[in-house]
């Protein structure tokens, strides 16, 4: 297995919360699961320390980040403003079938579970229309990220209606594939907002720290 290989699984497996946060990533025991040296394993988990997923703990190896409510402030921030900025592309130069797409997103029938997926494809696919492939995949790596707060989480999903969710996301779709750019980022600020707002909640409740 190739390193490459090995960081995917293991990026997935913290995304998902398989591996959760402060869980201990030891290179022997990783080579011996991947039936691989040492060496893809470390230069697996050198980038996802990279790219913030693990620290380093001296003489220990590597954990899985944890997550902190300043962390989600901050995660929520760039997103805030990444996103934003790709609608607004999106809204002003997507094209006809890159907008024609998100129909797709205007309708979910499924469980809690589902729905986390389906709300994470739904902003993707939205920040892929705005035209610029490097803004796209920093966007669509940050909502990747994201995911993993959601399901730390479970209660910021217990409970809600997937119907007025969906609903905010058909409104977005609306407004983007009418070229409204004003309207489009007037109600994904908005959306994101209330999301910030029901999962630091959420996390608080977990006893996540400060």
């Amino acid at each position: 297995m190739r390193n490459d290989e090995i960081y995917q699984a293991l990026r997935q497996e913290i995304l998902t919360t398989e591996l959760m946060p402060g869980a201990e990533l030891r290179e022997q025991e990783l080579a011996q699961r991947f039936e691989v040296s040492k060496s893809p394993v470390r230069e697996a988990l050198q980038h996802l320390l990279h790219e913030g997923l693990v620290v380093v703990m001296p003489r220990q190896g590597y954990r899985v980040s944890p997550v902190s409510i300043s962390d989600a402030h901050d995660l929520f921030g760039f997103r805030r403003v990444l996103e934003l900025a790709c609608a607004e592309e999106a809204a002003r130069n997507g094209s006809k079938d890159q907008l024609a797409a998100l129909d797709h997103y205007r309708v979910y029938e499924g469980d809690e579970q589902g729905f986390i997926t389906y709300n994470r494809d739904f902003h993707q696919a939205l920040a892929m229309c705005c035209g610029n492939d490097r803004m796209a995949r920093t966007a669509c790596d940050l909502i990747d990220e994201m995911d993993r707060l959601v399901r730390m989480s479970v209660s910021a999903t217990r409970g809600r209606d997937p119907r007025k969710l969906v609903a905010e996301h058909v409104a977005i779709i609306d407004a983007v594939q009418a070229h409204d750019h004003r309207r489009t980022l007037r109600l994904l600020k908005s959306h994101i907002g209330a999301a910030e707002k029901r999962f630091l909640t959420a996390l608080q409740w977990t006893g996540v720290q400060s």
